[in-house]
């Protein structure tokens, strides 16, 4: 198989002369029968050559080329993509050289397929640069999906080189094909962009895609000053060691199925069922036990935050839109509280997380939307909390803080933006738990202690409904849980319900 003028080979190479690392020399001495890496003096011939002596002659190296489909996104915009065809090709190729890095290459094959090559990386590395690509791609083109769908718009693929290229030295379409409908396939029960691996999971992770993504921070010249963001623990309850026990869950694996219910919330403000709340559910295998809310982000996991919000945030917009298409003119609209990590609010990435709330008109979200921000680390300044806070702030109504037992500088909060601080019961470890009297009086001294500073409080899954009561007449602005209402699959409408229905038992 030589790389003629119009193979595989070529084509590939054409873009590799764009991309390869021109400060990179080729080697002064070369093995016998093999050709030099390629410079930016060399030709495409070369070049060509180069690439199929990497992938293709060597049966040992067992090559794969990485395929990256918008089959799905095709498939979603409908008579819409001979208009938009040529722009995402455009965005497509941005995207790509974005991500691949030099050295590596790719070219078109057909109209909504992409095959990447990476003649000097490893499999899982070129592997994760796919998987950033897809997902790139993903937050570029979800607002052109129609009909409120929520499968990836973008999907990766992996075939070894000697299925997809044939003796002719082209592409063995079908073969391609094959390998994007099994993909296709894998997201209906993942929700995932991708195959965890062409060889199957292993115990020790190793062809986990997501294992190895670099964790972010803001380095050590991130803004400090005296006064950090901290919390203080109700009377007689012992301050856990972290906001999660490590052990509990580990980063998401491939293969996780994601669903997002809703909780139905009482406002203290017009006396009635006006507010839902966003819930991720998490299920790393068949078998296992769902994982819900905060308890599905691993401690100090920034890939799996990023990963679970960006799902939170696409799967709202997908439930807000169709209960807006549904619902009566005229009718009010109830509140939508969308919680989101400080681990992605606080990265580099954040804006992909929120990307999708364009999808949102701007009275919606100027009306209706709330942001929760939750997991603050302890010891964060109040400068950096006020820059997250003012980053979500211009995407919503309000922003909600969320803390253990409350927060020791509720007056911090209350300047800096923040509408209302509170707590989530279903964050208590056991030996942090209490009985309700005991519980009742905590979130009353944290309700005197929010108002004396002028900002208001809220309750998340509470499970009995004297503790629901308790906190409607000790005068919190929100509650939802079990004892009030069980979880739904979508946001529903306003349903009345005035203070006098609860009673503190």
């Amino acid at each position: 198989m030589s790389a003629s003028k119009g193979s595989v080979w070529a084509r590939l190479a054409q873009s590799l002369k764009t991309l390869w690392d021109e400060d990179k020399p080729a080697p002064a001495v070369v093995a016998p029968g093999k050709v030099p890496r390629p410079t930016a003096r060399s030709t495409v011939e070369s070049a060509a050559e180069w690439l199929e002596q990497m992938l293709a002659r060597d049966p040992t190296i067992k090559a794969r080329l990485h395929v990256v489909s918008l089959v799905e996104y095709r498939d979603s915009v409908a008579d819409k993509w001979p208009r938009l065809a040529d722009k995402v090709a455009i965005i497509v190729d941005q995207v790509v050289r974005r991500n691949i890095g030099r050295g590596n290459t790719y070219c078109r094959d057909g109209e909504d397929c992409w095959i990447l090559a990476f003649p000097e990386l490893s499999i899982d590395d070129a592997r994760r640069r796919t998987i950033a690509v897809v997902e790139e791609l993903g937050r570029f083109l979800y607002g052109q999906q129609q009909g409120g769908a929520d499968r990836p718009v973008a999907l990766a693929a992996e075939i070894p080189v000697a299925e997809a290229v044939g003796e002719d030295g082209e592409f063995v379409s079908h073969r391609i094909a094959s390998a994007v409908d099994e993909a296709r396939a894998y997201v209906s029960t993942s929700g995932l962009p991708y195959l965890p691996s062409a060889t199957g999971a292993t115990a020790s992770g190793e062809d986990d895609p997501l294992q190895g993504w670099t964790t972010l921070d803001r380095g050590d010249n991130a803004r400090r000053d005296d006064m950090k963001w901290e919390t203080i623990e109700g009377t007689g309850v012992k301050r856990p060691a972290a906001y999660l026990d490590p052990s509990i869950v580990g980063p998401i694996p491939p293969g996780a199925s994601l669903s997002l219910i809703w909780r139905p919330t009482w406002v203290a403000m017009g006396e009635a069922i006006s507010a839902y709340g966003a819930r991720v559910v998490r299920r790393d295998h068949k078998d296992d036990e769902p994982i819900e809310g905060c308890r599905a982000y691993p401690d100090g996991d920034v890939a799996t935050a990023l990963t679970l919000d960006r799902f939170v945030v696409n799967s709202a917009v997908r439930d807000i839109r169709a209960a807006a298409r549904n619902a009566q003119e005229g009718v009010p609209q109830p509140s939508v509280i969308l919680p989101l990590s400080w681990l992605s609010l606080a990265s580099d990435q954040r804006t992909s997380v929120v990307f999708a709330l364009s999808d949102l008109t701007q009275e919606t979200r100027n009306t209706r939307l709330v942001i929760e921000i939750f997991h603050i680390p302890d010891g964060t300044t109040t400068p950096e909390l006020e820059s997250v806070v003012s980053f979500a702030g211009t995407l919503c109504r309000e922003v909600l803080v969320r803390t253990r037992l409350s927060a020791r500088r509720t007056s911090v909060a209350a300047e800096i933006g923040v509408s209302m601080v509170g707590l989530d019961l279903s964050e208590f470890r056991p030996e942090d738990r209490m009985d309700d009297e005991h519980l009742l009086a905590v979130l009353e001294r944290i309700q005197r202690e929010t108002a004396k500073d002028g900002i208001g409080c809220y309750l998340w899954s509470a499970r009995h409904r004297k503790v629901v009561g308790g906190v409607v007449q000790g005068g919190f602005e929100m509650v939802n849980g079990p004892g009030l209402m069980k979880d739904i699959p979508r946001p529903a409408i306003v349903l009345p319900a005035p203070r006098a229905r609860f009673a503190a038992e």
